[in-house]
């Protein structure tokens, strides 16, 4: 047993030292982190909200978001306004009132960007009045910090079955 513990010694010693980020690289993580949570947040409710000049500055300038086969948009402009469409003729019949719940969110930094995978879910009454789940959504994001804030440079939404 005593040349085990003799060689595992050698190891640890043989390891390279792990140098710890210092307090401002850790507080920088936790900030970005937090905004970046917030973004996540503030897809849905500016969605909940219908507040799509809002949700268009939410996107990079060079953003792209695709929603599903064959439905992508680019740029903030043209990402409101094609969401703007999609709940303007209401489509699935959706009533009041509807809103989105995200939870989960994963988010990798490096530097001035990340990445970010999180899931949501799409509720709104069904034909009996009572809440149901619409829309259970897997949303995969590369983020930017683009003019010292958070934005989505590309936002990938899986649907994973409606209630329709």
């Amino acid at each position: 047993m005593r040349p085990f513990l003799t060689g595992l010694a050698l190891a640890l010693l043989a390891m390279p030292a792990i140098a710890p980020a210092s307090p401002a690289t850790e507080l920088r993580a936790l900030r970005d982190r937090e905004e970046i949570r917030q973004l996540l947040i503030d897809y849905g409710a500016t969605i909940d909200a219908r507040d799509f000049a809002a949700f268009g500055r939410l996107f990079a300038r060079d953003a792209e978001y695709a929603s599903g086969p064959g439905a992508a948009s680019k740029g903030p402009k043209a990402i409101a306004t094609s969401l703007e469409a999609v709940f303007a003729s209401n489509p699935s019949g959706v009533r009041d009132p509807n809103f989105h719940l995200l939870t989960n969110p994963q988010i990798s930094l490096a530097g001035d960007t990340a990445t970010a995978r999180s899931m949501g879910l799409f509720v709104a009454p069904g034909t009996d009045g009572r809440l149901q789940i619409l829309i259970a959504a897997r949303y995969a994001d590369e983020l930017v910090r683009e003019g010292g804030r958070w934005r989505f440079r590309k936002r990938t939404v899986q649907g994973l079955g409606t209630k329709r």
